[in-house]
Parts: C-alpha cells; structure tokens; sequence
C-alpha cells in the first residue's frame, strides 16, 4: 500500500461545454477575454483531443475506463477510480449535485464508492455578496480540499459555462467562460505550490457554437466538436505533447493529437501506477 506522499498530486478538471473551433461570429470562447487559459496554454503541454460525443453518462464511462468499447461488460472491467483505489491512494470526487452522478458513478463504472474514496456535493449558496464578488462556492471548496493535501487524485466538473450556455444567452456564456478563464490561473497555482499535476479538460463542447448563424437561433446542446487539454505541472512546463506548438496559444489552430481514451493512462502515469494493457489510449506523458 503506497503513502500520500510517496505519489502525485494529479487534480481532473472538466470545463464541460468548452469546444474548440475556428468559428467566430457564434463563438463565445474566441469572443471572451481568456488571458489566464491562453497563459497556461503558453507554458506548459497544451493540444486538443476528441470526445466520443455520445451522451453524457458514457462519455464519463469511457472517460474513466480508457477503453473504447463502450459496452457494458467490457466497462467493467476496468476503472482508473478502481485502480487508484486498490494501489491504496486516497481520491475525492467533488462537485455539483447535477454532475455528481457523472463524476461518481459513471466515471467509476461502478455503483459502489470505493475504499479510499471521498464523495463531496457541494451547491452554490443564493448569496448575493459571494456571486457580486465573483466566489463560487465549488471553486472555493475544491481549492481548499487540494490545499490540504489529503488526496493523491481529484476529479471535479465546473458547471458555469454550460449552465449559461443551456440558457441561451451569448453574453452570459462569454461572461461565464472569462470567469472560469481567470479561476483556471488560480487553481494551477495552488495545485502548483502542492507539486502537483492539473489536467484540464472537457467531455463535449457547445460554448464555441451557442447558436446557427443562419437563423440566429440558439443551439442550447453539446457539441461533438475537440475539446481542450492542458497538462499543468512544474516538471512539464515549456514542453509539448502536440505535433506542433498552438499559433498565439490559439488551440483552434492545432488538430487532435489524441483523444479522450489517453486521459486515464496519462492520470496513471503521473501517479506511478502500472497502465493495465486492456486500456485502448496511450498516456501523453
């Protein structure tokens, strides 16, 4: 059985509905102010991948499983929450009560919590100072839980932009998106002074096509277009995963290198654990 201390730091974070395109005029994340995103994208290993583009709860299945046989036998037998537990390492799941089912259960592929396990629900209070003063109340929590290093895994789910995006309103989704932009600068550096390893990224996008441009009608649905990965930590910082760097750390610029198959052989990885051969993706690191 392994110590906290003998393993990584490794923090999951999906930015759902963050899609990558070269549209503009219906593109809410090329239209929002990203200065905190584009800085990570410029100092450490940053590409986009592909997502299955199936509905939410297998899109977690095979996101926590690595393989791409989504049937059900073959998702069981394998889970990188699993795996994590049986080495012994301690792991939270912590977001949302609406996405907790995705980042428990299903990415688990397993309805039992495991051992070594923490599941975390936690839902923004109607606090008018905390919203005026932009303090989400996951963002806060998830900060603390990585500030006192209890845990060598922790998977979370931001739910602004997609909450702004199933709304239909523009301005709202790029004001929601420019807010996560600036949490993402905040969250790496804590994750940073602990030593550990962020990845960032997201299980389908939408933000980037919010609505037709032919009829101005809103979309209000995911995307199944690439979606962003980051790979934040001190030992990879000014390299790259990509076949070439992003233009002006413009993601769009890039085609997939990967896909989200190589998410969990690359969380095993860092975390010093054996990559079981059934798993179908290839760790980037």
């Amino acid at each position: 059985m392994n110590n906290l201390s003998d393993n990584k730091l490794v923090v999951l974070l999906s930015l759902d509905a963050w899609g990558v395109s070269l549209n503009t005029e219906n593109n809410a994340i090329r239209k929002a102010k990203i200065g905190g995103f584009k800085n990570l994208v410029a100092s450490y290993p940053s590409t986009v991948i592909t997502m299955p583009g199936l509905n939410d709860s297998l899109n977690y299945k095979l996101l926590g499983s690595g393989i791409s046989n989504y049937k059900e036998e073959n998702l069981m037998t394998l889970s990188l929450s699993k795996i994590i537990s049986q080495a012994g390492l301690k792991q939270l799941k912590i977001s949302s009560s609406n996405d907790f089912p995705l980042i428990s259960v299903f990415f688990n592929n397993s309805s039992n919590q495991f051992d070594n396990e923490d599941w975390m629900i936690i839902d923004n209070d109607n606090n008018n100072l905390l919203s005026f003063f932009n303090l989400n109340n996951l963002e806060k929590k998830l900060i603390k839980q990585i500030e006192l290093e209890n845990y060598n895994f922790i998977f979370s789910v931001l739910p602004n932009i997609k909450q702004e995006l199933f709304k239909g309103d523009f301005a709202s989704t790029i004001s929601a998106i420019e807010k996560v932009s600036e949490f993402l600068e905040k969250i790496a550096q804590v994750v940073l002074e602990k030593n550990g390893v962020l990845i960032i990224t997201s299980t389908y996008g939408g933000a980037e096509d919010v609505f037709n441009i032919g009829t101005g009608i809103y979309n209000k649905k995911r995307s199944d277009n690439a979606v962003p990965l980051l790979i934040i930590g001190h030992e990879y910082q000014g390299r790259s995963i990509s076949l070439q760097e992003a233009p002006n750390n413009d993601l769009s610029l890039l085609s997939p290198q990967g896909s989200y198959l190589d998410i969990s052989p690359t969380i095993l990885k860092i975390l010093n654990l054996p990559i079981p051969p059934e798993m179908t993706g290839k760790s980037f690191i």
